[in-house]
């Protein structure tokens, strides 16, 4: 793909499109549970229309999505022009990337996707620190659809908000919101069909594409304190974190040929990665227009992307870089704390 990710980090909660059927007087909280188990038994097509946006303007997507459950996935993009024709197709845990102008596929495996008890893990802490509550019912798309907000505990803000197929379950509509109220992003589910199941030639790898190797991901640790300190250099960790946030997960992974910590802190639905190393940046900003900033005395170097912001800096011959949807004076905290 002609595009790069900025995280390499497991699905959070309500990262899927899709709710499991429940009864209409399941609490909400229960149908948040639920969301993640529904990809394993509902199968669905449709077009999905993002939208991410920053202070530096925003990033629009178009794809057309298939879902086969429990475990198969095709989204073909016919935007942005750079990405008009390339598609991913997941199967389990592995990943293909398939570039058809380079024509050429990128294979990649992450054994998190299937960890149940980091799902069940964040879906506790997400409980700790929201509360989910119905709002309205409305029409979207032509179906019917029921609101669920999912709202900060010490913010008393909405963080997202999902408009939930009312028949089917399947999340429409999903907005993410900044703690000022300003909309982050938002994924839209149109053109939705639940007729028949995709065909399993839809979910085909070109044969004919040589297949390089993309970045594989171990199931993570859910005990980061031990990765840490298994980590091959002398690790710091952060003293400050925002309210609600807890380390979750963490890997050490090869970034760039370079032995990284990754460690991954989440409230439950945000999350901000802290990677680490002692041998070379940590992140690469230069295609992002990077600007300076301080932590603690020390040059840093901070970029957005969206509503993903990065800062990077230098300490005493470790690299270190955050990456998450968090405002700049919240990574400046965290990175002071280090």
């Amino acid at each position: 793909m002609k595009r790069v990710a900025l995280l390499a980090c497991c699905g959070t909660l309500l990262g899927s499109l899709s709710l499991a059927n429940a009864g209409p007087q399941e609490p909400a909280d229960a149908l948040v549970y639920d969301a993640m188990a529904a990809p394993a038994t509902v199968s669905y097509t449709g077009v999905v229309q993002t939208v991410r946006i920053g202070d530096d303007g925003s990033e629009a997507s178009v794809y057309r999505i298939e879902h086969r459950a429990p475990n198969q996935t095709v989204r073909k993009y016919s935007s942005p022009p750079a990405l008009s024709g390339d598609y991913v197709v997941t199967r389990g845990v592995e990943t293909y990337s398939v570039d058809v102008i380079r024509r050429r596929v990128v294979k990649a495996r992450n054994d998190a996707v299937n960890d149940q008890i980091a799902v069940d893990n964040n879906y506790l802490l997400l409980r700790q620190n929201y509360r989910a509550i119905r709002r309205s019912e409305e029409s979207l798309d032509g179906r019917d659809v029921v609101d669920v907000a999912l709202v900060n505990n010490y913010t008393h803000k909405t963080t997202v908000l999902v408009r939930i197929d009312s028949i089917t379950k399947v999340v429409l509509d999903k907005q993410r919101f900044s703690a000022d109220g300003s909309l982050l992003s938002e994924t839209r589910f149109e053109q939705v069909s639940y007729n028949a199941t995709p065909p399993a030639t839809d979910f085909a790898v070109p044969q004919a594409y040589p297949v390089a190797a993309g970045t594989d991901f171990n199931a993570s640790s859910d005990d980061p304190h031990a990765t840490a300190s298994a980590a091959g250099f002398a690790v710091r960790e952060p003293k400050f974190l925002p309210e609600g946030f807890s380390p979750v997960q963490a890997r050490v992974e090869p970034l760039h040929g370079v032995r990284t910590l990754h460690v991954l802190y989440s409230d439950g639905l945000r999350t901000v990665s802290l990677f680490e190393n002692n041998a070379g940046a940590a992140v690469d900003l230069t295609r992002l227009h990077p600007q300076t900033a301080t932590v603690a005395g020390r040059d840093a170097d901070y970029a957005q992307s969206g509503p993903t912001m990065l800062l990077a800096w230098r300490d005493a011959g470790l690299h270190y870089a955050l990456v998450g949807e968090l405002n700049l004076d919240e990574l400046e905290k965290i990175a002071a704390s280090i």
